[in-house]
Order: structure tokens, then sequence, then C-alpha cells
């Protein structure tokens, strides 16, 4: 009697496949949100550096037509985010062109560990010293001829 029954293996066989095709598709969905929810975080990375290198480029702009004189002091406190999607990020200053009157430099912002860099050009009527500073609260300082970014 036992062995013609097999009602029971049906409904628990049923029930186990259930459970295994409901466990694949909610893993693939999963590791497909896990690579969109990057490719965002790498986005939402990227349109905050370029935000945070504007304002940091205007504001040494702004530094640079405060200082031209030669008996100028200025000292501005520039105040950024500093992360940026859950990241530590760097920016750097670079020379593009060191020729009076005006004078270019490229600020390049970049995190550590996704990778993401952001490049903004600025043009300033002084000198800018090459550095590199972390993100988060900069002092914009007008010494020797030249404006120097540094952490606060």
């Amino acid at each position: 009697m036992i062995r013609r029954d097999r009602r029971a293996t049906s409904t628990a066989l049923g029930y186990v496949l259930s459970l295994g095709i409901s466990a694949i598709l909610i893993s693939g969905l999963i590791v497909a949100g896990g690579g969109l929810m990057e490719s965002q975080r790498d986005q939402s990375a990227r349109i905050e550096l370029q935000v945070i290198g504007q304002t940091v480029a205007d504001d040494l702009s702004s530094a640079a037509r405060l200082a031209d004189c030669d008996s100028c002091e200025v000292r501005l406190r520039i105040d950024v985010p500093s992360r940026v999607a859950g990241e530590s990020y760097l920016i750097q200053v670079d020379e593009i062109d060191g020729s009076p009157p005006a004078y270019r430099y490229r600020l390049t912002l970049s995190t550590g560990r996704s990778n993401v860099a952001v490049d903004v050009s600025v043009r300033t009527s002084v000198p800018v010293a090459e550095t590199s500073v972390a993100g988060g609260t900069m002092i914009v300082d007008y010494d020797a001829g030249q404006l120097e970014v540094r952490n606060d």
C-alpha cells in the first residue's frame, strides 16, 4: 500500500524544485543588480567630483583676483565634502601653462578604491604651487607671489 501512494513525493519534489528555481532567480537578480549599483556609484562619484572640482577652480580664481598685488595677503577657506560616494579622494594641482598673464592649471580629482578621476581646468592671474591635497576643508594662501593650496 505504501509503494503505490506517490502523492507525498510529488508535493515534496515540487516544493524543492520551486525553492531551487526561486533561489536561482534571486541569485541572478542580486548579481545583475550588484553590477548596476557599482555603475551607479561610479557615475555618482564622477558627478560629485566634477561639482567639487568646479567649486575649487572657482575659489582658486577668486583668490587669484584678490591676490593680484605684491603686498596683498590672502587666506581663503574652501569647504568641500571629504568623501564622495562613500570614498575619500585627492585633488592634484598640475601646471598646464605657466606663462603670464594667464596661468593655466589642471585639477585632477580622483578616488582611491573605484579609480574614478575627473579633470577640471582653471585659469588664474597669479601662479599656483603644484600640490596634492585630500578632499575636505582646504586653505588657499597667497605667499611669496603664488597661491598655495593645503589641507586645513
